[in-house]
């Protein structure tokens, strides 16, 4: 999965790959971390969004 780009694995993802989302996340992992001031609580709030905005976007 590492040499698929990101609209490839959005596309996995919203099939139900699991593997794709969470590929995605290890991808944004540092832009997660940076916009959730080091809390825990809001850095899985913006995981769950990011997983929720990629099943509903339309490719």
């Amino acid at each position: 999965m590492k040499n698929k780009s990101l609209y490839e694995l959005g596309k996995l993802a919203q099939k139900g790959n699991d593997i794709a989302i969470l590929e995605i996340i290890e991808r944004k992992r540092k832009m997660i971390k940076r916009y959730s001031f080091e809390d825990e609580d809001r850095y899985q709030f913006i995981i769950l969004k990011l997983i929720e905005g990629i099943k509903n976007y339309k490719f």
